[in-house]
């Protein structure tokens, strides 16, 4: 198990959502596919023979036995890349509340998942609060700073300036905000399982350019590995897992019992697949969901029943860059499951077996699981430490809002 760190040296960005014709904004975090991009396009560019479209592919030429990429290339396919987060820090579930008007005394977090569960009504004071979105680390929020760049659109044919056209990106900055209120190097982290000859090869390449634009100088990182140690790795285990899930039911309905799902990662869980109408909606109904999802999360339909669903979706859209220029090279439009997503089953207690709610943790769920998406946390901590049934004192928390 290693830690990729990418220290942000540049601005960067991610490409996200497009608000108009001329309008981009860069995601806050850097997924796995665009990672293993990153790495495919420099080990590309260190290669004696021809690539065709950026993809990377082990020629098996004599050359390449006494290349120092030689493992990579090899089994780059089969390489796990995660998705960074800055800080290492984690999406707040959807589920997370805090207070919409605060003072210096009232910096309250909040989570109403057992409440909704329990009682199927809402808090005495939900009115006052207002849904958490972004990251946080140890109860701490995570805001990075952003900069709007605007440039004029350039015609390739004249090369020349467009006339009258000019697009802004909002992109990340190189520093963050931090709770004590300093400016701080961004870094963007997460661990991965790794060969040791992997990673003394990709560790060759020491300056990663990342996202779009990189030709304009974004997206340059600086990157470290490090093996974690058995104190570090946050990686689970059955018996942990089978004690947050003890942890979350205290106090519930005992004719319940509860197993969470909480998806750390985007997934593509091909719910475009519903129906002709579904690209089209705004939201998928919970009814349609279910139905859906039921069949499809690898959990045994005879022991746990998907209960209720707490998520948000997009669409996206884009290109295949892998294709020849003159093929259609348009993607097919894929309906993503936004990282926050709180899936609620429900089974008896004799049903529940964590070896296999562990190996699925293990796995993750839905499509592009070796890019870092679909990775889950059974039962996360944030729901009993937040929980707002605990009492009728609201809890404290060390968040520091940077507004």
């Amino acid at each position: 198990m290693y830690e990729i760190r990418a220290a942000l040296r540049s601005p960067l960005m991610i490409g996200g959502k497009t608000l108009n014709s001329n309008y981009r904004e860069s995601r806050d975090y850097i997924p796995g596919s665009v990672l293993r991009a990153a790495y495919a396009k420099a080990i590309i560019q260190r290669c004696a023979y021809e690539q065709k479209n950026y993809w990377l592919e082990y020629k098996g030429q004599s050359s390449c036995e006494t290349c120092g990429f030689q493992a990579v290339c090899k089994n780059f396919t089969k390489l796990a890349f995660p998705t960074l987060y800055p800080m290492g820090a984690r999406p707040y579930p959807l589920t997370a509340r805090e207070k919409k008007y605060k003072d210096k005394n009232t910096k309250g977090v909040f989570d109403i998942l057992k409440i909704r569960l329990s009682q199927q009504k809402k808090a005495a004071e939900e009115s006052t609060w207002k849904r958490l979105d972004g990251f946080q680390k140890d109860g701490t929020r995570v805001r990075l700073l952003h900069s709007a760049i605007t440039r004029t659109a350039i015609d390739y044919k004249r090369n020349a300036a467009k006339e009258g056209a000019l697009y802004t990106q909002n992109v990340i900055a190189e520093k963050y905000l931090s709770s004590e209120d300093k400016l701080e190097d961004v870094i963007f982290s997460a661990e991965t399982n790794l060969l040791p000859e992997e990673v003394k090869e990709l560790s060759k390449i020491k300056i990663l350019h990342i996202g779009a634009d990189i030709t304009r100088g974004f997206g340059k990182c600086h990157i470290m590995f490090k093996e974690a140690n058995e104190e570090d790795i946050k990686d689970d285990t059955p018996e942990k897992l089978l004690k947050r899930i003890q942890e979350f039911n205290i106090g519930m309905d005992p004719k319940k019992f509860f197993v969470i799902l909480d998806l750390l990662t985007d997934a593509y869980l091909g719910l475009e697949e519903i129906g002709t109408d579904s690209m089209s909606q705004t939201e998928i109904t919970d009814e349609q969901m279910r139905a859906f999802l039921s069949k499809l999360l690898p959990l045994s339909h005879n022991k746990y029943e998907l209960y209720r669903v707490f998520k948000t979706q997009e669409v996206l859209r884009g290109f295949d860059t892998s294709k020849d220029s003159e093929k259609k090279m348009r993607r097919r439009s894929r309906l993503v499951i936004k990282a926050g997503a709180v899936f609620v089953y429900q089974a008896c207690l004799e049903d529940i077996n964590e070896e296999e709610l562990w190996h699925l943790e293990k796995q993750g769920i839905g499509s592009y699981t070796e890019h870092g998406f679909g990775k889950i946390r059974i039962c996360d901590e944030f729901h009993t430490k937040y929980d707002v049934l605990k009492g009728d004192k609201l809890h404290e928390s060390s968040t520091k809002s940077n507004d």
